[in-house]
């Protein structure tokens, strides 16, 4: 029995890691058409067996060349995405204390990720996804420490506090209603 709710969570982990892959990969595209705000033209699927996963065009339902590819391979290419935007987040979040906007990009098909304030790119921070992935590692494995903290000293002012921080950088998504925190 624990063997199964192993492999189920296994298989649930590698999924949303898929589905982060896949969105970064969307994003990606459109982000190389010149498009800002999605116009819903990519979406993704994965298959009914659950095995593989591609980006097709929402108009015709056509896969996008060499997207139809396993969901541990989609799971490979949004693991580091889902640390970088961690990083992109947190340190977008720092920039902006001191009052100027701050914007981030991440292109998973370049392999970029960046910093940019009034139109220019930030030199001085890392460049690339994998560099960023590194610096989201850390924030997350902390913020995970001072929740655990928090709770365990039952200070729910502080929990309260990490958890949206937490959400805000993408480390935890929101409790949805009937869904225990």
């Amino acid at each position: 029995m624990a063997n199964n709710v192993n492999n189920d969570r296994t298989l649930q982990k590698r999924k949303g890691m898929a589905i982060k892959g896949l969105k970064a990969w969307i994003k990606a595209l459109e982000l190389n058409e010149g498009v800002k705000v999605s116009e819903r033209k990519y979406r993704y699927e994965i298959s009914a067996n659950g095995e593989t996963a591609r980006v097709y065009l929402a108009a015709d339902g056509s896969t996008v060349e060499g997207t139809e590819r396993s969901l541990a391979d989609w799971a490979e290419t949004g693991r580091p995405c889902r640390l970088a935007l961690i990083g992109l987040r947190y340190t977008k979040d720092q920039l902006e204390r001191d009052g100027e906007r701050v914007i981030y990009t991440l292109n998973v098909v370049s392999g970029e990720a960046y910093l940019t304030c009034k139109g220019e790119r930030i030199t001085d921070q890392p460049q690339t996804i994998q560099a960023w992935a590194e610096v989201g590692k850390p924030i997350e494995k902390r913020e995970f420490e001072s929740l655990r903290v928090a709770l365990e000293y039952r200070n729910s002012e502080a929990a309260e506090s990490v958890k949206a921080n937490m959400i805000r950088w993408g480390i935890i998504r929101p409790a949805t209603e009937g869904q225990s925190e």
